[in-house]
């Protein structure tokens, strides 16, 4: 037997970190593929492929126009000195929604549009960077740093 034949505890822990992937590029595609058959069964294949390049191309143009708008803004905003932290987030949001929207299927579609939604995305970008803030504080927790906002010695100009 080789060097790994004892996965043990370690093998677990490995593999509880990689589930989430294996649902992603397998459980996830086959999701899409299984709601495709249910639309074509009941709306027929002509109209079910239709509905899917459909989607793509009205998806894709809109995000084509936000992308557009967004690059812009963020242009700007640095022409005014200010940094387009929010806008570069957003325009991150719109990329992926890009993405998911010339994907085929029905989830994907959904979420990319849910994406292209200034409301839904500035509450996608808030979560975001909340979870960007507590990863931060925590490995500075871990490395016994502390962010400049903790310390007293900063002193704004």
């Amino acid at each position: 037997m080789g060097p790994n034949h004892n996965i043990g505890l370690s093998g677990y822990a490995k593999f509880r970190g990689r589930w989430k992937w294996l649902v992603l590029f397998v459980g996830f595609p086959l999701l899409e593929v299984w709601l495709i058959m249910k639309l074509k069964t009941s709306m027929g294949w002509l109209l079910t492929l239709w509905l899917i390049l459909m989607t793509g191309v009205i998806g894709g143009s809109l995000a084509h126009r936000q992308g557009f708008t967004t690059i812009q803004k963020m242009q700007f905003e640095m022409a005014h000195g200010r940094m387009p932290a929010a806008t570069l987030v957003d325009g991150l949001f719109i990329f992926a929604a890009g993405l998911l929207l010339i994907t085929p299927g029905m989830i994907t579609d959904a979420i990319g549009f849910c994406l292209l939604i200034p409301t839904l995305r500035a509450f996608f970008r808030k979560r975001l960077v909340a979870q960007f803030k507590r990863q931060f504080r925590a490995s500075n927790v871990m490395s016994g740093t502390q962010s400049s906002s903790e310390s007293d010695d900063v002193i704004d100009v």
